[in-house]
């Protein structure tokens, strides 16, 4: 038993040194991500270690205290992972999450103080259950807006908290000789832990856009919400008053410089008002044109492809597919059945 269970964390030590290496090196998807997968990884490599040593009988004081003080960091880390969807930590946040907890490692390390050293325990599960149950929240209230993301990570965030806190009920138990395990496996409970890391990482492992993380657009060239609201009002201006959409060849950089608005602007404005490109909002100003027309009695004269050209529709074949997709009826069913 004891044998299988130190192999068993001598091959999670291995895996989780490869998945260090993996997103340190890895270039695709959010850089900044990777590293703090990498980062998790590799504070479990050293948990994992630690454990298979100490199953082994093998003792050394300083992987121990690194071991232990690894644990200042998982919160943190995983915090950081739930978080980055929403806010993209900056470096003098990374510092302000890491620094302090640093300090205490290196308090407990050096033994500067052995009082200190005997209430650790519960000062880093504390602080660890913290990290975890904001994650928890965060991930709840935003689990509406942006379920592809978070439909995964709260179940594993989740779970990797019962585990904390099943570990250290064990410990507190095992302090007061209720030993529901034996030494060994209790021992190799923190083993576990690794399990949710090790499915965000191999989730994480090839993906090129994180998951349902994507750079936001136009970061480079926000506009401000005045500006939005004052370039649609005279796009939509433009739309219905001089009728631009009538042009079959109208293309955005000729429309944007009618406006007197730089095209990559007018686009902008548009999907982030709309949330649709320039050409689906020119589709939509053209088939609204078209129905009116087909019902209009001063229209009748014309044929249907006429009355595409009309509102347009350079394309016929084209102005059919696109009016039974968004409508679902053919361009003669809509006149038949909307004629009064």
């Amino acid at each position: 038993m004891l044998y299988f269970i130190s192999l068993i964390n001598l091959i999670i030590s291995v895996q989780s040194l490869f998945l260090f290496f993996h997103f340190i090196f890895k270039k695709k998807g959010e850089l900044l991500l990777n590293k703090i997968i990498a980062s998790l990884c590799l504070l479990f490599a050293l948990i994992v270690v630690n454990t298979y040593l100490s199953l082994n009988e093998i003792t050394n004081e300083l992987v121990q205290d690194i071991a232990n003080n690894v644990m200042w960091f998982i919160g943190p880390g995983i915090y950081f992972y739930a978080t980055y969807h929403q806010k993209l930590p900056t470096k003098q946040i990374l510092l302000v999450h890491s620094l302090p907890y640093l300090c205490l490692a290196l308090i407990n390390m050096l033994h500067l103080s052995s009082s200190f050293d005997s209430i650790v325990p519960i000062i880093a599960f504390t602080q660890m259950s913290i990290y975890l149950f904001l994650s928890i929240k965060i991930c709840i209230n935003n689990y509406k807006a942006f379920t592809a993301y978070y439909n995964w990570i709260l179940p594993t965030v989740v779970s990797f908290t019962l585990l904390i806190m099943i570990n250290f009920t064990l410990r507190i138990l095992s302090s007061f000789d209720i030993n529901l395990l034996s030494n060994t496996l209790l021992q190799s409970f923190t083993t576990l832990l690794s399990i949710p890391i090790f499915f965000i990482a191999y989730k994480e492992m090839n993906a090129t856009d994180s998951f349902g993380i994507q750079k936001k657009k136009y970061s480079t060239t926000p506009l401000s919400e005045q500006k939005l609201k004052e370039y649609q009002e005279s796009i939509t201006k433009a739309m219905t008053e001089n009728q631009h959409y009538l042009n079959p060849n109208l293309t955005l950089q000729q429309f944007a410089k009618h406006l007197n608005i730089p095209s990559k602007y007018v686009s902008q404005t548009i999907n982030q008002n709309l949330n649709i490109s320039f050409s689906e909002f020119l589709l939509s100003f053209r088939l609204e044109e078209v129905k009116k027309n087909l019902l209009d009695p001063k229209k009748q004269h014309l044929t249907i492809n006429g009355i595409a050209e009309e509102s347009g529709f350079s394309s016929p074949s084209r102005f059919n597919h696109l009016f039974k997709q968004k409508t679902g009826l053919t361009p003669s069913q809509y006149q038949k059945e909307n004629k009064s």
